[in-house]
């Protein structure tokens, strides 16, 4: 068994024919498939893009392209610096992160949640906990919300989203299709949004209205991702209070 299916050894059992033969055929094609697009993986397979995009999902991944970044990690220590320490990481990224935080746009943010009929929470893979997490938070308030992680579930969302409502969708990369191609739409019918990202210069935000992103840097060890996604927990939690001190202050 090969590093690829080695690593998603455990997930084997819940994958479909079609999903399997993907993934054998990205073990048997690893250097190609690292700089493969989508569609012509797609192709190649043939297989249908959304056939791709839930075998990531089964992964745990938030799409192909975080499939990708853990292709070029495989035969590779992608840590930011071979020697660094977890613990030393992480004091960097978490205070470069407030950093580039301004209380005027988590205000304008929580104006946008307060404005609105209704909020709806995307996010996929390993972020949709936090969507959940995020959604129950805003439930406690009694503020109407959801939180949507379902690819289908998510393309047929601008079928019935209003421009009275707001759209927040977290992801750690900013780059999961399923997400580009939500906001992609969402941006065309005038639909308030916000993006929560690890990377500020992912497509992701430049789609939305709104945005905040944690500067993050990427980290695996033998193609095991082990980038933060407590930072996205914690611009969660900014987003909470900053939204709650607004609703009380107009009590």
């Amino acid at each position: 068994m090969g590093k690829l299916l080695e690593t998603y050894s455990n997930y084997l059992p819940e994958l479909t024919h079609s999903e399997k033969h993907v993934l054998y055929y990205i073990e048997d094609n690893l250097e190609q498939s690292k700089t493969m697009p989508l569609t012509k993986m797609a192709d190649a397979n043939n297989v249908s893009t959304t056939t791709i995009i839930r075998l990531c999902h089964k992964l745990g991944l938030e799409g192909y392209a975080e499939l990708k970044y853990h292709l070029k990690g495989i035969e590779a220590n992608n840590l930011p610096n071979d020697e660094e320490d977890p613990i030393q990481r992480y004091l960097r990224d978490i205070p470069e992160t407030l950093k580039k935080l301004t209380p005027e746009t988590m205000v304008s943010i929580a104006a946008s949640m307060q404005q609105a009929e209704r909020i709806v929470i995307l996010s996929v893979g390993l972020t949709k906990t936090i969507g959940e997490y995020l959604s129950k938070r805003l439930m406690q308030m009694n503020q109407s919300s959801t939180y949507i992680y379902e690819s289908h579930m998510i393309d047929l969302i601008s079928n019935w989203i209003g421009r009275d409502d707001l759209v927040i969708f977290i992801s750690s990369s900013g780059e999961t299709e399923t997400l580009l191609k939500a906001a992609e739409k969402l941006s065309h019918l005038n639909i308030p949004s916000v993006a929560v990202t690890n990377n500020p210069d992912s497509p992701l935000p430049a789609l939305t209205n709104e945005s905040i992103s944690a500067p993050v840097k990427k980290a695996s060890y033998e193609g095991y991702d082990v980038s933060a996604r407590s930072t996205l927990v914690m611009l969660a939690d900014l987003i909470f209070e900053y939204y709650l001190k607004l609703i009380l202050q107009e009590k």
